[in-house]
């Protein structure tokens, strides 16, 4: 039996995340450093792919396929969807604030 590699998806709040954080880094720091940050952001994800269940459920939310981790300062929130095999990336955002999902 051949296992099927997750598929990973981006809600349109985490686009928008993604896009601040690039804006962000690019007016106040550099355009290389938010390219670092983009390109290591999508070698993380390659990861999550293969072990989409590596990091810790979170702990704020009673559900099993909420999950969490930090990536260069920022939290990552994402959502297993097991039967369709997809790893739903909710929000991002700086590790300093609040959940809001």
């Amino acid at each position: 039996m051949v296992k099927r590699e997750w598929n990973i998806e981006f809600t349109i709040k985490a686009e928008n995340n993604i896009k601040q954080i690039l804006l962000y880094k690019t007016q106040n720091i550099s355009l290389l450093n938010a390219q670092s940050f983009l390109k290591g952001f999508y070698e993380t994800l390659e990861d999550l792919k293969l072990f989409p269940r590596m990091y810790a459920k979170l702990p704020d939310l009673d559900d099993p396929n909420i999950r969490h981790f930090v990536y260069n300062k920022y939290r990552i929130i994402y959502e297993l969807i097991e039967d369709l095999k997809i790893i739903r990336i909710l929000t991002l955002f700086h590790s300093k604030q609040k959940l809001k999902l």
